[in-house]
């Protein structure tokens, strides 16, 4: 049997998704849950390896068992009670053989929140980037549409995972979200058919060094056409960055999953 989770947590309850020797990871706590109730050994695979302190609000991920879950309602309860209080499963389905959260996925989305605020907020403290410059957000706008299509990301990946690794990625879409309920919220969304290693922190960091003026003669292009990490922008911190959720062309069912969480 194939089964999905969807999966949502506080990055900054976690090293990070992957197991890590001796550190809190979430596939180590959905497997090490998953096994206990299922006496078997399972092993979890991801629709993404997100970073220490990144959070999700839809992390897709499988696993193969043996075994029949005939009643997925308390399975989840069973499985929410055992696995850590940052991290919940929030529905389950079953899939066919071939599915894999990884390898079946065509495109992911994340978004980046940027609270541009004269004073800090505390109730959004490790839950989005405080940035107290000013913002000319209809130039953010304009350099997310300057992203869609297929580029060749080196100059906004981290240099030392680059070796030996193609760097070309296709932005499938881009938008930039006013908070209606936050004054000063800003939400930065990118969906691709993939990302290079803290892509979208460096990106965020760039954009908004062009956004804020200290960048007036050059745009995200001509950075990206450089190829050269030196001329981008800083790396914003993890825990601005949300992974939102994964698309699977092959597998259209996935989408009543995530229709269902944001229903609830």
């Amino acid at each position: 049997m194939n089964y999905a989770l969807l999966v949502e947590y506080d990055g900054l309850c976690f090293n990070g998704f992957q197991t890590q020797k001796d550190l809190p990871s979430i596939q180590e706590n959905l497997e090490k849950a998953a096994t206990i109730l299922l006496r078997e050994e399972i092993a979890i695979s991801g629709a993404g390896r997100t970073d220490t302190g990144v959070h999700a609000r839809g992390m897709m991920v499988n696993f193969k068992t043996t075994k029949t879950v005939q009643n997925f309602s308390k399975f989840l309860l069973s499985m929410n009670a055992i696995t850590d209080p940052g991290l919940s499963i929030l529905s389950m389905m079953e899939m066919d053989e071939q599915f894999d959260s990884r390898f079946s996925c065509s495109s992911r989305e994340y978004e980046y929140l940027i609270l541009n605020s004269k004073y800090p907020r505390p109730t959004w403290k490790n839950r989005a980037f405080w940035y107290q410059h000013k913002i000319d957000v209809p130039r953010l706008e304009t350099e997310l549409e300057l992203l869609k299509g297929e580029h060749d990301f080196r100059s906004l990946a981290k240099v030392a995972s680059m070796k030996n690794r193609s760097a070309v990625r296709t932005i499938l879409d881009t938008g930039l979200e006013r908070s209606a309920e936050f004054d000063g919220l800003l939400k930065i969304r990118i969906r691709a058919n993939g990302f290079l290693h803290n892509m979208i922190r460096i990106l965020t960091g760039t954009l908004l060094e062009i956004a804020n003026g200290k960048r007036q003669d050059t745009n995200v292009l001509d950075i990206i056409s450089s190829k050269d990490r030196t001329i981008a922008g800083i790396t914003l911190p993890p825990h601005g960055l949300y992974f939102i959720r994964a698309y699977y062309d092959s597998h259209p069912q996935i989408d009543t999953m995530y229709s269902l969480r944001d229903f609830q």
